[in-house]
């Protein structure tokens, strides 16, 4: 029975091999490769012999040594399971040749025995003992029974090292590609992410566990002469570091990444600096809404701290977080807190005489200037937001913003307060502009001699004026404060004769008539604008022509500050005047002609552009196309700008020219509503108005880029 267990238990381990079915003699067939020291050549015979023979004693040492070469010479870990099969098989055939070979055995077939010998007889008959037999096997299932023991838990405890820090490798590395930055995994950290920084340290450091574990199992048995260690690299850089996953553990020096060191640096950074810069998060917006809460019972004097947040502590969010929206929301409400200061101390210009209107102009504007600018930055804050991972501080948007979706649309509802501020700013704007261009027809008319006069907007028709009456149209002030007047004196023959003069107060220091090519009350004259020239002289554009035929001239006249004419130019054109600048950076002057002189017959395009000096009675002109009817000119670093209207006033054409105006850009602007434009003022570069007149709508702010800045009247098209 033991030996037919013996013999089933070999045949599984056994490899199966098929030869052909021949009839093979141990003598002749196998023993001479044992004398050539071929025993590996000799396997498939001797195993097939086996199968048939396998109570044969030297078939079953012979085998046995085989597969013991096999199993020693084998890697014990790479090539670990053929060096366990090759054990077992080795233990298995050492135990049944000890039970087969015996002395008798040994002195009866020593011709089988010649490989554990190196004594022959002269006829070539092997020396062998059985003892040396004995000793070979005996050794050898020692040997294989001791391999058999040793090398599983070596084995195991090296296969658990490899495995854990593959699993500690993979996880680093699925971090990698779940988190762009460090950045983010600072911001992003959670429970679930800390759960998985956990399982790459254990992980990790079972592998060092394990290992420690292997080399005490390899210490236990000395035949086993791998002899490694272990050395660390550091992960420096972030997604290039660590991310080797095959990493060499058979080599003597086995280098793995150390995950454990990463691991506990970034904990570090966020139990430390993250941590720190939440609870700064938090107070910052605290001091802001304390801010915000005062300022909403803002009065004259309060003080207020509307710049709440250090700047650093916006640079430390943007450290790990460069388009942060909480930095934006905390940059926009300091910002928002200086705009709305700037608001509320607009009331104090209001009832504030003492303050001139230019000044008050000047602060209305910063009020409106930065709106704009804010409007701009809260744009580009939305846009960031489309952009941005929340999740990177989900807490503060639940406490302070009743959490994200709600967070989403924070910046859109401020847009709409801005728009309100920038509608109220522009009022402001208006009242302060109108007021300082009617501000002189607001005054006590002047007296002068028995001559009766009375303040006149430019635009009233001829039809609705008193005759025998002096109506004043335009006013400009010298450096040496003269004010300088003109306009027209509608006769009893209903003839307007245009006059200029000047004045301090309300007396009236001297006052001419402008003298005229024609006859006496043949000319029916105009003065359509007029400017102050250098230090102190007045220069105006005047329009005359013959009551009794089509006849016209237009004059370019300059006075001095006592009224005596220095220089009149008589331009060459068949268009009306209607505008009159001096150029900017320049002695040089500006006059603009357009219209029929005779009549608007056709809504107007072209223009004339008079440059002149006003000593001189030379001049150029040049004729550009504008698109439209003039509304207003414009100087600015840029070039200068000319807007026009088209005829049913819906449409408003800006173009940009040079000094020699020459074209540089265009833009149409089209309105739902008509405007009527009664006014233009510059206030600077980016604030370029166009008004109607009080309590009405049509109010346009322009930028030197062409940009519109503001209106009351909605485009045809979203975007103001």
């Amino acid at each position: 029975m033991k030996k037919l267990i013996y013999i089933v238990s070999f045949l599984i381990l056994l490899p199966n091999v098929n030869y052909a079915q021949v009839e093979l003699d141990y003598d002749d067939d196998i023993n001479p490769y044992f004398l050539g020291d071929s025993s590996e050549l000799v396997f498939p015979l001797l195993y097939d012999f086996f199968k048939s023979n396998n109570d044969h004693p030297a078939t079953n040492i012979q085998l046995s040594l085989i597969f013991e070469e096999r199993y020693k010479s084998a890697h014990p870990i790479s090539d670990y399971e053929a060096a366990i099969s090759n054990a077992e098989r080795a233990k298995l055939l050492f135990g049944r040749s000890r039970d087969l070979i015996d002395d008798r055995e040994v002195r009866r077939n020593a011709w089988h025995y010649p490989n554990f010998t190196n004594e022959f007889k002269r006829n070539g008959k092997p020396v062998v003992e059985f003892e040396t037999i004995q000793l070979v096997h005996q050794k050898g299932l020692k040997e294989a029974d001791s391999f058999l023991t040793y090398m599983p838990p070596i084995y195991e405890n090296f296969m658990k090292m490899v495995e854990q820090y593959d699993l500690a490798s993979k996880n680093f590395v699925r971090i990698n590609g779940d988190y762009n930055s460090l950045k983010d995994i600072y911001l992003l950290y959670d429970k679930e992410l800390e759960a998985r920084f956990e399982l790459v340290k254990n992980s990790y450091d079972s592998t060092l566990y394990y290992f420690k574990k292997y080399k005490e199992a390899a210490n236990a048995y000395p035949p086993f002469d791998l002899n490694q260690k272990l050395s660390f690299n550091k992960i420096q850089t972030y997604r290039l570091d660590g991310l080797v996953i095959q990493t060499d553990f058979l080599v003597d020096n086995i280098q793995l990444w150390d995950y454990a060191t990463w691991v506990n640096q970034v904990k570090k950074v966020i139990d430390t600096e993250i941590s720190q810069l939440r609870n700064d998060i938090e107070k910052i917006e605290s001091k802001l809404e304390n801010s915000f809460a005062r300022m909403n019972d803002w009065a004259p004097n309060d003080s207020i701290d509307v710049d709440p947040i250090e700047r650093k502590s916006i640079y430390k969010i943007r450290k790990y977080d460069l388009n942060s929206p909480v930095a934006n929301v905390f940059q926009y409400k300091d910002d928002k807190l200086d705009l709305l200061n700037e608001q509320k101390n607009l009331l104090v210009y209001d009832t504030a005489e003492e303050i001139s209107y230019q000044v008050k102009l000047y602060a209305i504007n910063r009020v409106f200037q930065q709106t704009i600018t804010l409007e701009s930055d809260l744009e580009k804050y939305s846009s960031e937001v489309l952009a941005s991972n929340l999740n990177k501080n989900k807490d503060f948007y639940e406490n302070h913003y009743n959490g994200i979706e709600d967070f989403k649309t924070y910046f859109n509802s401020e847009a709409t307060e801005l728009l309100k501020i920038r509608g109220e700013t522009a009022n402001r704007l208006k009242t302060q502009i109108i007021d300082q261009y009617e501000n002189p027809f607001n005054q006590e008319i002047p007296k002068y001699r028995g001559i009766n006069y009375e303040w006149q907007n430019p635009l009233n028709e001829y039809d609705s004026l008193v005759k025998n009456m002096a109506y004043i149209n335009f006013s400009r002030t010298n450096v040496n404060d003269l004010e300088y007047i003109g306009g027209y004196y509608f006769n009893q023959d209903s003839v307007p004769q245009a006059f200029y003069g000047a004045k301090n107060g309300t007396n009236i220091q001297w006052y001419n008539a402008v003298p005229s090519k024609y006859e006496s009350n043949k000319a029916w004259q105009k003065v359509t604008n007029i400017n102050v020239v250098g230090g102190g002289d007045l220069n105006y554009l005047l329009f005359e022509s013959h009551i009794d035929s089509l006849d016209f001239v237009n004059h370019i006249i300059v006075s001095d500050e006592k009224g005596e004419i220095k220089n009149d130019i008589m331009v060459d054109t068949q268009e009306k005047p209607v505008e009159l600048i001096s150029l900017r950076n320049s002695n040089l002057q500006l006059a603009f002609y357009q219209g029929d002189g005779l009549g608007d017959a056709l809504w107007p395009s072209f223009m004339t552009i008079v440059k002149f000096h006003p000593d001189s009675s030379e001049y150029t002109s040049k004729e550009i196309d504008i698109d439209g009817k003039f509304e207003g000119v414009f100087q600015t670093d840029a070039g200068i700008i000319l807007v026009s209207s088209s005829e049913d006033g819906k449409n408003l054409y800006s173009s940009l020219f040079d000094s020699d105006f020459n074209s540089l850009k265009k833009n149409t602007f089209s309105f739902k509503e008509a405007l009527n434009i009664k006014y233009t003022y510059q206030i600077s570069e980016s604030s370029l108005h166009l008004l109607n007149g009080k309590g009405e709508t049509g109010h346009v702010v322009l930028t030197d880029e062409l940009a519109l800045r503001y209106s009351d009247i909605p485009l045809t098209q979203d975007g103001i």
